[in-house]
């Protein structure tokens, strides 16, 4: 029985049977090669086992098969090729999940997202999220517009689920796996994975277990220079390719057949990842050209990133007869470290005191006067606890009749600590800490210190839900279903800051504060099959994310309440194969409202630093998604996507929060038509394979390439970011990457060799405004030509 089966109970046995020798014919991915057609690819996308063409949604699924073949291991490999999602990565570590051109902020800090990444059963969602490496797994599926119904916890836009690999009772198999690749310009790196599946009782129980280590070659010099001042060098964190990465995981997975109704698997997995420094470089913020090197970066103090987590879960799977439950819990635990050099931010604010006009409420800033040529770093430690309970009944799949239903309910508990701080080398011997020390209101004596900012934020988010499905055919062509979900959660933030370490005086922060609310989202399908090739859908569905407070100095201008808010989707879509299954067509056009979206803004004070949410009327977002493929023979397939995306603010927007002391006013204005960050206007793929008939060295030669374009979009939203250094909006611009693999395929073993980004493509990723745009801001590219050779046996 395959995994995607078990994963919802028993399925119909003519669908347990189609999946099993699926199995057998693709060494473990849920799709199978018809005769001369195109595969079929199995998904739980509906928590069903259903054939990918028959679920009336915009999915994209890659199987094991897929997976391999294009060298998947990390978001960044396949975002390309899902039209619809895109990754907002800035450095250190952070990437953030898109569907459908939903983001508010190219950069945030404490945000819910609003798309949600699941690992099996987990929803692990954050605002930097974890990146699983792609390392013997089943399945990834791309679910886009609102899965609020099935899914919630963050689903407001999307759905992205990585789902392993489990073990089989059946046989035994095992795996060993090896890469090495060079960067051009850049360093070596290596990927090794193993695998090993054995039946401790025949058919009954089995153990899987997985273990890998690599090295992702680094890329970014870090170069000789002056300092911003001119009084120091970098000399000694100097360093050649230091955004390499080392990531060492593994995974268990126990599984027992109780009986032929019921199983249980048990599984616990961890990921290490760390770096010796960031992977970005730094732009001029007028023209976006490269100041010290399309490939170098200039930091004065050393840089690292640490992201560890583990996940522990229990499924239960049971057939009753008259419905299959599943029962799933798991625990996740996360922590995620960076040191970031915080020179050039410190510098600016340095520039605030220097070049001051003391006609403001704070005078000329002395608590920023560092000295005229300060040094500095940030470190930033997060620790994040998930926990969460799902059980669901629904109709067997088999049973035959014209009604088909789900229910469920959800619980999950979400727990995160952060400290962020920022330091300056000799900080006790600048303007600020004797402006601190000597501050009369207080007369603070602050103890001697570095640290010139310590913030701590506790957040604590509970979530309970109930939800559920019902299908009905109206007719053996036509099947309406709607879905609905109620949901209440709770959610804690508390939020303490001193500038500067023992201060206790104006720029102290200490906040505590919490918000609650319950409501409901639906969804309404209804679905006409032409025939079992053909269908077409038309979707109506919500999408919600939760609002909150914001803790707020107390002179703060901000709102201390922000609003949830809500996507709706209409949606309609055809999805339909050709000439024998030898031709697929997918297309889906939508239109979404996302009314009174959250966006996280700086308090319009000058000099004030304080950082809230506030809620924007409307944005609109019309959309088109397609995907196609065609098998030309038995040698020859081809694939592409294409995706056009124009989400923008839906009328002008001005935030009004008064006047100054001095009668300036303080507010914002977004335009009508301001474009939503992150998303590009347009994205496409092509790819092509060619598989021999003949054999070499008793193996099939193939060869596939693959083209991605992904059109311009720009990093913010009106110039509204959650950062000090403010700056006008830049355009990403649009670029084109390619990338081949030749390879042979046998029985016990498979060897390729590879070219990723074959015309050395440089990308515009992110221009990112955290760590400030005076000098340099900081641009997240692309890796460069990378060339390797991988290596698999077989058992």
């Amino acid at each position: 029985m395959s995994d995607a089966t078990r994963e919802t109970g028993r399925g119909s046995p003519t669908l347990a049977a189609a999946v099993s020798a699926t199995l057998s014919m693709a060494g473990g991915a849920a799709s199978a090669q018809t005769s001369g057609g195109l595969e079929t690819i199995i998904v739980t996308a509906t928590r069903r086992a259903e054939n990918l063409q028959e679920v009336s949604e915009s999915i994209s699924a890659f199987d094991t098969a897929a997976i391999e073949i294009r060298g998947l291991k990390q978001m960044d490999d396949y975002v390309k090729y899902i039209p619809g999602m895109s990754l907002g990565v800035r450095e250190p570590g952070a990437t953030t999940i898109v569907f459908r051109g939903v983001a508010a902020s190219g950069l945030s800090y404490g945000a819910v997202s609003s798309s949600a990444l699941y690992l099996d059963e987990q929803p692990i969602t954050q605002d930097a999220n974890p990146d699983p490496r792609l390392i013997d797994i089943e399945r990834l599926e791309a679910l886009r517009g609102p899965q609020g119904t099935l899914y919630g916890a963050s689903s407001q836009s999307g759905t992205l689920r990585v789902i392993t690999n489990k073990p089989d009772p059946a046989e035994f198999d095992a795996w060993v796996d090896g890469q090495v690749s060079t960067i051009q310009d850049g360093g070596t790196g290596y990927d090794l994975s193993a695998m090993v599946n054995i039946p401790l009782v025949e058919g009954r129980l089995a153990l899987r277990l997985v273990g890998f280590t690599a090295e992702d070659a680094g890329f970014i010099d870090n170069v000789l220079s002056d300092s911003l001042g001119g009084t120091y060098t970098n000399e000694n964190v100097v360093d050649e390719d230091v955004n390499s990465a080392e990531t060492t995981g593994g995974r268990a997975a126990l599984r027992w057949d109780v009986t032929d109704n019921l199983d249980i698997t048990l599984g616990a997995l961890f990921q290490d990842l760390s770096t010796d420094g960031h992977g970005d470089i730094d732009v001029d913020p007028e023209s976006g050209n490269p100041i010290a090197g399309e490939l170098n970066q200039v930091r004065f103090e050393k840089e690292s990133l640490d992201d560890k987590w583990y996940q522990l879960g229990l499924t239960l799977n049971a057939s009753l007869g008259f419905g299959d439950l599943v029962l799933s819990a798991s625990y996740f635990d996360r922590d995620f470290r960076y040191e970031a050099d915080a020179t050039a931010y410190e510098f600016g604010f340095n520039q605030n005191f220097i070049n001051c006009v003391p006609t403001t409420y704070y005078g000329c800033y002395s608590l920023y006067d560092f000295g005229g040529d300060p040094r500095g770093f940030a470190i930033d430690d997060d620790q994040t606890d998930i926990t969460t309970f799902e059980a669901r009944l629904q109709s067997p799949a088999d049973s035959g009749s014209r009604w088909a239903w789900l229910v469920g309910v959800f619980y999950s508990e979400e727990k995160s600590h952060t400290e962020f701080d920022s330091f300056i080398r000799n900080y006790t011997d600048t303007g600020s800490f004797y402006y601190f020390q000597n501050y009369s209101a207080y007369d603070a004596q602050i103890p001697p210190t570095d640290r010139w900012f310590l913030g701590v934020y506790d957040t604590e988010l509970d979530q309970v839900a109930v939800f559920g499905e019902l299908s009905y055919d109206l007719t053996e062509n036509f099947t309406l279903t709607a879905g609905a979900r109620w949901f209440d959660y709770d959610r804690k933030f508390k939020q303490h800051q001193e500038q500067p370490e023992g201060f206790e005086g104006y720029t102290r922060l200490d906040g505590d504060q919490s918000s609650s609310e319950d409501g409901d989202v639906i969804k309404l399908n209804a679905t006409y099959r032409f025939d079992e090739d053909r269908l077409v859908y038309a979707t109506y569905s919500e999408g919600f994310r939760v609002g909150g407070s914001n803790p707020l100095k107390q002179r703060s201008v901000l709102p201390r309440q922000y609003a949830s808010d809500q996507l709706k989707n209409y949606e309609i879509g055809l999805k339909s194969e050709w000439l024998d299954n030898r031709l697929r067509f997918n297309i889906a056009a939508y239109y979404m409202q996302w009314e009174d979206f959250a966006v996280q803004i700086e308090d319009p004070q000058k000099g004030f630093f304080q950082l809230g949410f506030v809620n924007l009327p409307s944005a609109e977002i019309p959309g088109v998604e397609a995907e196609f493929a065609f098998s030309v023979n038995e040698n020859w397939t081809l694939d592409a996507s294409a995706s056009w995306n124009d989400a923008q603010v839906d009328g002008a927007a001005s935030l009004d929060f008064g006047e100054d002391e001095q009668g300036n006013p303080l507010g914002f204005t977004v335009q009508d038509g301001a474009r939503l960050p992150i998303t590009p206007d347009w994205q496409a793929t092509f790819g092509i394979e060619y598989r021999s008939s003949g054999q070499l060295f008793e193996a099939q030669p193939y060869v596939r390439f693959d083209f991605a374009y992904v059109g311009e979009s720009v990093n913010s939203l009106e110039g509204i970011e959650s950062v000090v250094s403010l700056a006008p909006v830049q355009t990403q611009d649009a670029y084109e990457t390619g990338d081949l693999r030749l390879g042979l395929d046998g029985d016990r073993w498979s060897a390729s060799l590879f070219v990723d980004n074959i015309w050395d493509e440089r990308a515009k990723i992110f221009y990112n405004n955290r760590w400030g745009v005076d000098p340099g801001q900081r641009l997240s590219i692309n890796p460069p030509r990378t060339y390797g050779l991988q290596l698999r046996f077989n058992f």
